[in-house]
């Protein structure tokens, strides 16, 4: 019994204390509205509001704990060299109506605010494929990044050192099959906007395997008049592919060899290169790249 008298007590108290009218002051965080889309703020000179008021006790609450901020508009700003000049009260008026009705102001400080901005510039930045952890005999066949650029925008001085974007990828497991998945950007710098902060990546692999073919050697430029004789012959070529690939794929395929005009004819050696392989070999390598040569008239 003597506990919810003391409850009802407190609560006629509290009723009574927090109705009364004071006169206080209130820091309000403030917020810039209506920037110009060419212009970014760079700073500004007061990060809150000062305003001496006069409210009951529940507005002071409600200002403390649930609305802290105001808006001011920066199209009643005069300029010069890139700093822009708000009188606050040229704005008194929009101010009172952001307050509760009851709530008065007498007073604000600061009376002016100074915002430095710049104007707004745009650039194009490639993005970067990350590196991917794939299971032993498998390679990447194919990788599309959507987008593969991202328009930045913000101040010239910050674009200006920004050439990539890497992506927040974490390798997991080993990768043995296809995915799409969306990553976000690594870092996304202060004081730039991105048009957006993730890229679909799409990962094509594929089983690998290598194959071990038998090529002869051609030679250009060699006069008609003159036998050549090579040794050997012939020269074995090993690559990789995928396993559906390694199949389709012949001798006829590939060509090695060399150019007679570029060779030291008293060398007696010339030096074997590659000189045609189809697109979907890999890592194509000359288990010989020298061969011997006598020339007969």
């Amino acid at each position: 019994m003597f506990i919810s008298f003391l409850f009802i007590s407190f609560i006629i108290w509290f009723f009574k204390k927090f109705s009364k009218e004071y006169q206080e002051v209130i820091k309000m965080k403030i917020e810039i509205i209506d920037v110009p889309k060419s212009y970014i703020i760079s700073s500004i000179s007061d990060s809150k509001l000062n305003l001496n008021v006069k409210a009951t006790g529940f507005q002071f609450l409600y200002y403390y704990f649930l609305n802290n901020s105001i808006k001011i508009s920066f199209q009643k700003a005069s300029y010069r060299n890139n700093i822009g000049f708000l009188e606050i009260a040229s704005q008194f008026n929009t101010l009172q109506d952001q307050l509760l009705r009851d709530t008065q102001i007498l007073s604000f400080f600061p009376s002016q605010i100074k915002i430095t901005y710049q104007p707004e510039f745009s650039k194009t930045v490639p993005v970067i494929c990350p590196k991917f952890n794939l299971d032993v005999g498998y390679s990447i066949t194919n990788v599309n990044l959507n987008p593969d650029s991202i328009k930045v925008t913000g101040p010239k001085n910050l674009l200006a050192n920004l050439n990539h974007i890497d992506l927040n990828y974490k390798n997991e497991l080993p990768i043995r099959s296809n995915f799409i998945r969306k990553v976000p950007i690594l870092q996304k710098r202060k004081n730039l906007n991105y048009n957006t902060t993730e890229v679909s990546v799409e990962l094509i692999v594929d089983l690998f395997s290598e194959k071990k073919l038998t090529i002869p050697i051609s030679v250009s430029n060699f006069p008609k008049d003159k036998v050549l004789k090579l040794f050997p012959s012939e020269v074995e070529l090993v690559f990789s592919s995928t396993i559906s690939n390694l199949k389709t794929i012949k001798s006829s395929d590939f060509e090695v060899g060399f150019n007679y005009d570029s060779i030291d004819k008293g060398n007696k050696t010339a030096e074997i290169k590659l000189l045609n392989a189809p697109p979907i070999a890999n890592n194509i390598r000359l288990n010989n790249k020298n061969v011997f040569f006598l020339i007969r008239k």
